[in-house]
C-alpha cells in the first residue's frame, strides 16, 4: 500500500510563525511551523492507478513548517505581512480558514510535499480572528525527517 497526503489548511493548528530576514534582493522567510497540521490520507493499492484511490483517513501531522520564500518586509505599519509590521507571537492557534494563491488558481490544500517556485500569496485566518497575508517568491512544505500521521477524526 501506498499513501498521498494533503495538507488541509482549515483546522490546522500553528504553534508558531517565524520571520527570517534575507538579503535585499531575496527577501526573507516567514515560516509557519504546525503544531498540528490537518492531513487527509489518501491510500492506495500499488496495482491501483494514480486516480483511484482505496481509502480516506483524516488526521494530524507533526512536526511539519510551511516555508515562503521571498518575502519582502512591510513597508506600512498598518498591514498584517511580516516583521516588523505586526507581532507574529499573534499567529497561532487554530486556522478557521486558509489558502495559497497561485497564478489564477487558489489552493485550500497542499500536497505534501508541495514545491511552488513562483510567485504565491499565503493567506491565513485564526479561529481567533486574525489574518494574515504575505506574498512571496516561492512555498515550500515537506513532511521532516521525524514526522508522523496521527489518525483523527477531529480535522
Amino acid at each position: 500500500m501506498t499513501h498521498v497526503d494533503t495538507l488541509v489548511l482549515d483546522g490546522s493548528e500553528v504553534r508558531a510563525v517565524h520571520w527570517e530576514a534575507g538579503d535585499q534582493t531575496g527577501g526573507g522567510t516567514v515560516s509557519v511551523v504546525f503544531a498540528a497540521a490537518c492531513v487527509r490520507r489518501d491510500v492506495r493499492a500499488p496495482t491501483e492507478a494514480a486516480t483511484s484511490r482505496q481509502a480516506s483517513a483524516w488526521g494530524h501531522m507533526k512536526p511539519l513548517t510551511l516555508h515562503l520564500h521571498g518575502v519582502a518586509p512591510a513597508s506600512d505599519e498598518n498591514t498584517a505581512t511580516c516583521e516588523p509590521a505586526g507581532d507574529l507571537r499573534d499567529a497561532l492557534g487554530a486556522l478557521s480558514d486558509g489558502e495559497v494563491r497561485y497564478a489564477e488558481q487558489a489552493w485550500r490544500t497542499l500536497p505534501l510535499p508541495c514545491h511552488v517556485n513562483a510567485p504565491v500569496t499565503l493567506s491565513l485566518r485564526f479561529r481567533a480572528g486574525q489574518e494574515w497575508v504575505w506574498q512571496g517568491q516561492g512555498l515550500t512544505v515537506q513532511p521532516e525527517a521525524d514526522s508522523h500521521f496521527f489518525e483523527s477524526y477531529a480535522c
